[in-house]
Protein backbone atom coordinates (compact mmCIF):
# COMPACT_ATOMS: atom_id res chain seq x y z
CA UNK A 1 0.00 0.00 0.00
CA UNK A 2 1.41 3.24 -0.67
CA UNK A 3 2.03 5.32 2.67
CA UNK A 4 -0.65 8.39 3.18
CA UNK A 5 1.96 10.93 2.75
CA UNK A 6 3.38 9.68 -0.39
CA UNK A 7 -0.47 10.05 -2.27
CA UNK A 8 -0.66 13.59 -0.77
CA UNK A 9 2.31 13.98 -2.50
CA UNK A 10 1.46 12.86 -5.60
CA UNK A 11 -1.86 14.52 -5.52
CA UNK A 12 -0.06 17.49 -5.50
CA UNK A 13 2.75 16.92 -8.20
CA UNK A 14 -0.75 15.58 -10.60
CA UNK A 15 -2.10 19.37 -9.85
CA UNK A 16 0.99 21.42 -10.23
CA UNK A 17 1.51 19.67 -13.99
CA UNK A 18 -1.99 20.44 -14.43
CA UNK A 19 -1.01 24.27 -13.16
CA UNK A 20 2.22 24.34 -15.25
CA UNK A 21 0.12 22.66 -18.74
CA UNK A 22 -1.96 26.00 -18.35
CA UNK A 23 0.79 28.21 -17.84
CA UNK A 24 2.40 26.65 -20.95
CA UNK A 25 -1.45 27.29 -23.04
CA UNK A 26 -1.48 30.83 -21.54
CA UNK A 27 2.39 31.09 -23.10
CA UNK A 28 1.40 30.22 -26.75
CA UNK A 29 3.12 29.19 -29.58
CA UNK A 30 6.31 30.93 -31.28
CA UNK A 31 5.72 33.54 -33.61
CA UNK A 32 5.81 32.75 -37.32
CA UNK A 33 8.84 35.06 -38.17
CA UNK A 34 8.17 37.17 -41.32
CA UNK A 35 9.82 40.06 -43.21
CA UNK A 36 9.35 43.66 -43.19
CA UNK A 37 6.86 44.50 -45.68
CA UNK A 38 7.36 47.56 -48.16
CA UNK A 39 7.27 50.67 -47.14
CA UNK A 40 4.03 52.38 -48.56
CA UNK A 41 2.06 53.74 -45.39
CA UNK A 42 -1.36 53.81 -45.08
CA UNK A 43 -2.86 56.69 -43.16
CA UNK A 44 -6.19 57.92 -42.35
CA UNK A 45 -7.87 59.74 -39.07
CA UNK A 46 -10.97 59.03 -37.93
CA UNK A 47 -13.60 61.69 -36.11
CA UNK A 48 -16.35 59.01 -35.79
CA UNK A 49 -18.07 58.70 -32.43
CA UNK A 50 -15.68 56.42 -29.87
CA UNK A 51 -12.52 57.46 -32.32
CA UNK A 52 -12.65 61.09 -31.30
CA UNK A 53 -8.73 62.23 -29.66
CA UNK A 54 -7.42 58.67 -31.05
CA UNK A 55 -3.80 59.42 -32.86
CA UNK A 56 -3.71 58.92 -36.66
CA UNK A 57 -2.92 55.86 -37.44
CA UNK A 58 -0.32 54.48 -40.39
CA UNK A 59 0.74 51.16 -41.14
CA UNK A 60 2.26 49.46 -43.53
CA UNK A 61 1.70 45.97 -45.54
CA UNK A 62 3.66 43.08 -44.41
CA UNK A 63 3.56 39.35 -45.25
CA UNK A 64 0.34 37.48 -43.90
CA UNK A 65 1.19 34.18 -41.51
CA UNK A 66 0.35 30.81 -42.92
CA UNK A 67 -2.44 30.38 -40.79
CA UNK A 68 -4.29 33.38 -43.67
CA UNK A 69 -2.34 32.34 -46.64
CA UNK A 70 -4.35 32.01 -49.37
CA UNK A 71 -7.88 33.47 -47.51
CA UNK A 72 -9.76 35.74 -49.70
CA UNK A 73 -9.92 39.47 -48.32
CA UNK A 74 -7.18 39.02 -45.99
CA UNK A 75 -3.99 41.59 -45.11
CA UNK A 76 -1.39 42.16 -43.01
CA UNK A 77 0.21 45.28 -41.33
CA UNK A 78 2.87 46.35 -39.19
CA UNK A 79 3.46 49.26 -37.51
CA UNK A 80 5.99 51.89 -38.14
CA UNK A 81 8.68 51.63 -35.57
CA UNK A 82 7.04 48.44 -34.05
CA UNK A 83 10.91 46.61 -34.48
CA UNK A 84 9.42 43.54 -36.25
CA UNK A 85 6.44 42.91 -33.75
CA UNK A 86 2.91 43.97 -33.31
CA UNK A 87 1.68 42.32 -36.94
CA UNK A 88 -2.11 43.03 -37.32
CA UNK A 89 -3.77 41.04 -39.84
CA UNK A 90 -7.69 41.87 -41.12
CA UNK A 91 -10.04 39.79 -42.87
CA UNK A 92 -13.41 40.10 -44.00
CA UNK A 93 -15.61 43.65 -44.48
CA UNK A 94 -18.52 45.57 -43.17
CA UNK A 95 -19.49 47.92 -39.98
CA UNK A 96 -19.48 45.09 -37.39
CA UNK A 97 -15.72 44.97 -36.29
CA UNK A 98 -14.18 42.52 -34.06
CA UNK A 99 -10.48 42.50 -32.31
CA UNK A 100 -9.04 38.94 -31.36
CA UNK A 101 -6.52 39.45 -28.93
CA UNK A 102 -4.32 36.26 -27.99
CA UNK A 103 -3.19 34.77 -24.86
CA UNK A 104 0.03 36.20 -23.46
CA UNK A 105 3.03 35.75 -25.91
CA UNK A 106 0.58 34.44 -28.59
CA UNK A 107 0.29 35.72 -32.02
CA UNK A 108 -2.04 36.19 -34.93
CA UNK A 109 -3.03 32.23 -35.60
CA UNK A 110 -4.34 31.81 -32.15
CA UNK A 111 -8.21 32.96 -33.53
CA UNK A 112 -7.24 32.28 -36.88
CA UNK A 113 -10.49 29.91 -37.23
CA UNK A 114 -12.43 31.85 -35.47
CA UNK A 115 -11.35 35.37 -37.73
CA UNK A 116 -12.32 33.52 -40.78
CA UNK A 117 -16.06 32.02 -39.67
CA UNK A 118 -16.83 35.68 -37.92
CA UNK A 119 -15.41 37.02 -41.34
CA UNK A 120 -17.42 34.44 -43.17
CA UNK A 121 -20.37 35.99 -41.34
CA UNK A 122 -20.10 39.15 -42.53
CA UNK A 123 -17.68 40.81 -39.74
CA UNK A 124 -14.36 42.61 -40.39
CA UNK A 125 -11.92 40.99 -38.15
CA UNK A 126 -8.55 41.76 -37.05
CA UNK A 127 -6.23 39.37 -34.61
CA UNK A 128 -2.05 40.28 -34.19
CA UNK A 129 0.74 39.55 -33.05
CA UNK A 130 1.14 41.45 -29.63
CA UNK A 131 3.36 44.26 -30.09
CA UNK A 132 5.67 46.02 -27.06
CA UNK A 133 3.08 47.77 -25.35
CA UNK A 134 0.15 45.46 -25.07
CA UNK A 135 -2.31 47.94 -24.29
CA UNK A 136 -1.85 50.07 -27.83
CA UNK A 137 -1.43 46.64 -29.44
CA UNK A 138 -5.28 46.55 -28.87
CA UNK A 139 -6.05 50.22 -29.46
CA UNK A 140 -3.75 49.83 -32.81
CA UNK A 141 -5.78 46.69 -33.90
CA UNK A 142 -9.47 49.06 -33.36
CA UNK A 143 -8.05 51.94 -34.91
CA UNK A 144 -7.21 49.98 -37.72
CA UNK A 145 -10.07 48.66 -38.29
CA UNK A 146 -11.55 51.87 -38.11
CA UNK A 147 -9.61 52.87 -41.00
CA UNK A 148 -10.97 50.47 -42.99
CA UNK A 149 -14.82 51.74 -42.70
CA UNK A 150 -15.74 49.75 -39.25
CA UNK A 151 -18.11 52.15 -37.33
CA UNK A 152 -18.49 49.67 -34.48
CA UNK A 153 -16.16 47.44 -32.64
CA UNK A 154 -16.40 43.87 -29.94
CA UNK A 155 -13.04 43.67 -27.89
CA UNK A 156 -12.66 39.07 -27.48
CA UNK A 157 -9.36 37.96 -25.81
CA UNK A 158 -7.82 34.51 -24.09
CA UNK A 159 -6.32 34.59 -20.85
CA UNK A 160 -4.43 37.77 -20.59
CA UNK A 161 -5.41 39.19 -23.80
CA UNK A 162 -9.34 38.92 -22.08
CA UNK A 163 -8.12 40.28 -18.76
CA UNK A 164 -6.14 43.25 -20.68
CA UNK A 165 -9.00 44.14 -22.45
CA UNK A 166 -11.50 44.04 -19.42
CA UNK A 167 -9.03 46.24 -17.86
CA UNK A 168 -9.22 48.60 -20.74
CA UNK A 169 -12.52 49.53 -19.92
CA UNK A 170 -11.48 52.26 -17.50
CA UNK A 171 -9.81 53.98 -20.15
CA UNK A 172 -13.11 56.52 -21.45
CA UNK A 173 -11.41 57.47 -24.85
CA UNK A 174 -12.25 54.71 -27.23
CA UNK A 175 -14.50 52.11 -25.34
CA UNK A 176 -15.54 48.72 -27.45
CA UNK A 177 -19.56 47.87 -28.01
CA UNK A 178 -18.70 44.91 -25.93
CA UNK A 179 -15.85 42.98 -24.71
CA UNK A 180 -15.72 38.64 -24.23
CA UNK A 181 -12.84 37.60 -22.17
CA UNK A 182 -12.04 33.81 -22.84
CA UNK A 183 -10.81 32.47 -19.52
CA UNK A 184 -9.73 35.62 -18.39
CA UNK A 185 -7.02 35.31 -15.51
CA UNK A 186 -8.31 36.90 -11.96
CA UNK A 187 -4.98 37.36 -10.55
CA UNK A 188 -3.48 39.78 -13.25
CA UNK A 189 -6.52 42.25 -13.18
CA UNK A 190 -5.30 44.98 -14.26
CA UNK A 191 -9.05 45.76 -13.28
CA UNK A 192 -10.65 46.25 -9.34
CA UNK A 193 -13.90 44.63 -8.33
CA UNK A 194 -16.09 47.33 -9.84
CA UNK A 195 -14.81 48.12 -12.99
CA UNK A 196 -16.87 47.17 -15.04
CA UNK A 197 -19.93 48.86 -13.51
CA UNK A 198 -19.82 51.95 -15.65
CA UNK A 199 -20.07 50.25 -18.87
CA UNK A 200 -22.82 50.02 -19.96
CA UNK A 201 -21.77 47.94 -23.62
CA UNK A 202 -22.02 43.63 -23.59
CA UNK A 203 -19.80 41.71 -21.30
CA UNK A 204 -19.47 38.23 -21.74
CA UNK A 205 -17.11 35.95 -19.44
CA UNK A 206 -16.15 32.04 -20.77
CA UNK A 207 -14.26 29.58 -19.87
CA UNK A 208 -14.36 26.00 -18.22
CA UNK A 209 -15.32 24.18 -15.22
CA UNK A 210 -11.93 22.68 -14.48
CA UNK A 211 -9.37 24.95 -16.57
CA UNK A 212 -6.11 24.93 -14.21
CA UNK A 213 -6.06 28.64 -14.91
CA UNK A 214 -9.40 30.31 -15.14
CA UNK A 215 -11.35 27.95 -13.77
CA UNK A 216 -15.15 28.00 -13.00
CA UNK A 217 -14.09 29.96 -8.92
CA UNK A 218 -12.27 31.97 -10.69
CA UNK A 219 -14.48 32.94 -13.27
CA UNK A 220 -16.87 34.24 -11.47
CA UNK A 221 -14.53 35.83 -9.27
CA UNK A 222 -13.68 37.83 -12.31
CA UNK A 223 -17.96 38.35 -12.82
CA UNK A 224 -17.63 40.28 -9.57
CA UNK A 225 -16.17 42.77 -11.44
CA UNK A 226 -18.63 43.45 -14.12
CA UNK A 227 -22.24 42.50 -12.76
CA UNK A 228 -23.15 42.58 -15.99
CA UNK A 229 -21.29 40.37 -17.79
CA UNK A 230 -23.44 36.93 -19.06
CA UNK A 231 -21.38 34.34 -17.89
CA UNK A 232 -20.56 31.13 -19.41
CA UNK A 233 -19.20 27.76 -17.71
CA UNK A 234 -18.39 24.68 -19.90
CA UNK A 235 -17.19 21.43 -18.93
CA UNK A 236 -13.67 20.47 -18.95
CA UNK A 237 -10.27 22.42 -18.82
CA UNK A 238 -9.41 23.52 -22.05
CA UNK A 239 -8.43 27.00 -22.08
CA UNK A 240 -8.96 30.26 -23.92
CA UNK A 241 -9.05 29.15 -28.10
CA UNK A 242 -8.50 26.29 -27.37
CA UNK A 243 -12.50 25.46 -25.65
CA UNK A 244 -13.42 26.71 -29.23
CA UNK A 245 -11.80 23.33 -31.15
CA UNK A 246 -12.75 21.11 -28.15
CA UNK A 247 -15.57 19.32 -27.84
CA UNK A 248 -17.52 21.67 -26.16
CA UNK A 249 -16.60 24.02 -29.00
CA UNK A 250 -20.29 24.43 -30.82
CA UNK A 251 -21.44 25.67 -27.33
CA UNK A 252 -18.58 28.24 -27.18
CA UNK A 253 -19.45 29.17 -30.96
CA UNK A 254 -23.12 29.63 -29.49
CA UNK A 255 -22.34 31.77 -26.76
CA UNK A 256 -19.90 34.04 -28.77
CA UNK A 257 -22.36 34.65 -31.77
CA UNK A 258 -25.13 35.42 -29.26
CA UNK A 259 -22.73 37.75 -27.82
CA UNK A 260 -21.91 39.66 -31.02
CA UNK A 261 -25.69 39.83 -31.94
CA UNK A 262 -26.60 41.54 -28.54
CA UNK A 263 -23.32 44.05 -29.35
CA UNK A 264 -24.34 45.39 -32.90
CA UNK A 265 -27.99 45.20 -32.51
CA UNK A 266 -29.60 48.08 -33.48
CA UNK A 267 -30.37 50.63 -30.97
CA UNK A 268 -34.04 49.78 -29.32
CA UNK A 269 -34.05 46.78 -30.84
Amino acid sequence: MIPRESKRALAMTAVLVLALTGASACAGRARDATPQGNAVAQTHRSTKEGTIGMAEFSAAPDRLPSCFRGVRGASAYRLPGSAGRGRLVTVGSGPHGVVFAPISWGDACEWAAEAKRLAAGGYHVVTFDWGGDRRRTVADATRLLRSRGTTREAWVGGCLGGTLMLGMLTDRTARPAGVAGISPLASLGGYTAGSGTSYDGELLLLGTTDDPLSDEGKLREVAHGFPKAEVTVLPGTLHAAEIFAGPHGEAARRSLDGFLGRTFAPAGG
